[in-house]
């Protein structure tokens, strides 16, 4: 009995061991990168090891493009994405097609998703929620000439749909085909009504193409004035492109 005791001791000891590098880096990403930190960092403290794992799944893992812990958190899915798959055959119409395709989408399955938001549009070509989706998928599987055709249907439906993501979307696609003349005259229009500090990276970028470079400094130094301007909750969620400007700037 007191072999099994010790045993047991031994591996709670063990998982604390693990437990508390894993809190700290949760507690600490949340500082930085959560709007409502306050409330979590009340969950974490006080639920323990329920509130850090509630964080790690519905906050940290979003958040992140981390493809290996994505295929984990799909493994405890399965069910949803199975009853989900049922219901796109079973019913059929674009809706539930399209249902089943963001939930892949979000766990970065991008070529079945991809396959979801095709069937949907068989059934309803000019469903924008699905040609937004396929535009994604195929963006993020670098089939670029095809994702510029389908996020230009989107954007000739709706300039604004997803509140310049579109517009961002077709200017990302016109750099990765190197079109940069094409870019740049996009992007001059795009920052004008969304001052997304990506749009003004990529146009700077543009400008840097062209030998424009003063232009492209000014362009830089008004992004990062733009992030430190911001409300705090904002400036963190932005701090890579703070970092990527100041990178360009250094490098030019």
């Amino acid at each position: 009995m007191e072999f099994i005791i010790s045993h047991f001791m031994g591996a709670v000891g063990a998982l604390s061991i693990l437990y508390v590098p894993f809190f700290i880096w949760m507690l600490i990403d949340c500082v930085r990168n959560e709007p409502d930190r306050g409330i979590w960092i009340f969950l974490m403290i006080f639920l323990q090891g329920i509130g850090c794992f509630a964080y790690f799944f519905i906050r940290f893992l979003p958040r992140g493009n981390f493809g290996f812990l994505n295929s984990l958190v799909a493994r405890f899915q399965t069910k949803e994405l199975k009853r989900l798959r049922v219901e796109a055959k079973q019913i059929g119409n674009p809706y539930h097609w399209v249902h089943y395709g963001e939930k892949l989408r979000e766990l970065q399955q991008y070529s079945k998703a991809e396959k979801a938001y095709r069937t949907a549009l068989e059934k309803e070509p000019e469903n924008i929620q699905a040609l937004w989706g396929l535009a994604i998928c195929l963006e993020n599987q670098k089939q670029f000439e095809e994702a510029l055709q389908i996020v230009t249907q989107v954007y000739q439906q709706d300039p604004a749909y997803k509140f310049g993501d579109v517009s961002l979307a077709y200017a990302r696609l016109l750099l990765a085909l190197e079109r940069w003349k094409e870019a740049r005259e996009h992007l001059e229009s795009h920052v004008k009504r969304w001052r997304q500090p990506e749009g003004l990276y990529l146009l700077a970028r543009c400008q840097f193409h062209q030998n424009d470079r003063e232009q492209a400094k000014e362009t830089l130094e008004m992004l990062i004035m733009d992030i430190e301007a911001s409300p705090s909750a904002i400036a963190r969620k932005q701090k890579t492109w703070k970092s990527k400007a100041k990178k360009l700037l250094r490098a030019n």
